[in-house]
């Protein structure tokens, strides 16, 4: 079955409620009937977008809004070319966008927001670790690591020469951070405390090599999944960091990862690829087939414009829609169809 040129988007979406000083927050909406499981049982609903502050409910003050008014603040506080995503365990969010070489810092429950951009060139992956944000800058091709106020601190993690590293992932239960170096066509795993980490390398096709990975992601059993960007594939690994299985190829049938960019999983592993070309979210098992798909190209709700990271936290799914200069927020657990 083939793909059409650019897929229609598969989720009805409502007309988001709420707003805050002109700008929606995100509040949630549910679609008529989105499903996305091969069994029917999951719908997948529209929660709201991210591009500024105030739509996670982080206001400034009337004083503040006129100063940030007359000094420009406002406009860098917007997002700009968002591409990755991390989440952390207390509530905040962390969104790199190369486009203003800064990382975005939200903590809704403090309503504070900080902008990380003096020391970065090009941020391209964000990750948690415990109140660490660890940063990687691709220009730089190093990783910077920062604090709860955004202060530079030191790395939890003994990090080798990179050339130009391009995903993070934190598998905080075994305190180790993933790194993915493109150039190098390598994974490394770096064991928190600063001990000596292991490489997965190795430039070719075949099981455990790859061809430019680039996004990564961890799930709650330390089963790690790389996106094998230019052998359009992701590769699963496990714990040990034995090979699993890899699915996907070039082509353009769904389940096809012509582009494959982010990756989330969510409770129940299911894996979530963004897949860049077409401009959709496809929906696998473990065992890598095909559940589902939705998106397609466009500025609506629930369309997305070349995306790049994701993130997930379970249930919600963040999407970094890159080119729309957002990040668009769904409920993976909508409820059981009727």
């Amino acid at each position: 079955m083939k793909m059409p040129a650019r897929i229609s988007c598969l989720i009805a979406l409502a007309v988001s409620a709420g707003c805050a000083s002109g700008a929606r927050r995100i509040g949630t909406v549910l679609p008529d009937d989105p499903r996305w499981a091969r069994d029917g049982n999951k719908r997948i609903a529209y929660v709201g977008e991210l591009r500024q502050p105030e739509n996670v409910g982080i206001e400034h003050g009337f004083f503040s809004r006129v100063w940030r008014l007359l000094a420009g603040v406002g406009e860098s506080e917007e997002l700009y070319r968002p591409y990755a995503i991390a989440l952390a365990r207390d509530g905040r969010l962390a969104v790199a966008d190369p486009g203003r070489r800064a990382v975005h810092l939200y903590d809704p429950k403090a309503g504070d927001y900080r902008r990380i951009g003096t020391d970065l060139a090009y941020p391209v992956a964000v990750a948690f670790a415990g109140e660490t944000l660890i940063v990687a800058d691709a220009d730089k091709h190093l990783l910077r690591a920062y604090g709860r106020e955004a202060e530079p601190v030191s790395l939890p993690v003994k990090v080798p020469a990179l050339q130009r590293p391009g995903g993070l992932a934190v598998d905080e239960a075994r305190k180790i951070l993933f790194v993915t170096d493109s150039a190098a066509h390598a994974v490394y795993a770096l064991p928190f405390g600063g001990g000596e980490g292991r490489k997965l390398s190795g430039r070719g096709g075949d099981d455990g090599q790859f061809n430019f990975p680039t996004h990564v992601a961890v799930d709650k059993d330390g089963r790690l999944y790389v996106c094998d960007a230019m052998n359009f594939r992701v590769q699963i690994f496990d714990s040990d960091l034995r090979f699993v299985r890899a699915f996907g190829r070039l082509g353009d049938g769904m389940g096809d990862l012509p582009r494959p960019k982010g990756l989330a999983v969510d409770r129940e592993g299911h894996v979530i690829v963004v897949e860049g070309y077409f401009d959709v979210i496809q929906v696998f098992d473990g065992q890598g087939t095909l559940l589902g798909i939705f998106g397609g190209t466009g500025i609506a709700k629930g369309r997305f414009y070349l995306p790049g990271g994701a993130a997930s936290d379970g249930r919600y799914l963040y999407v970094a829609d890159t080119f729309n200069a957002r990040v668009q927020v769904f409920d993976l657990e909508q409820g059981a169809a009727p």
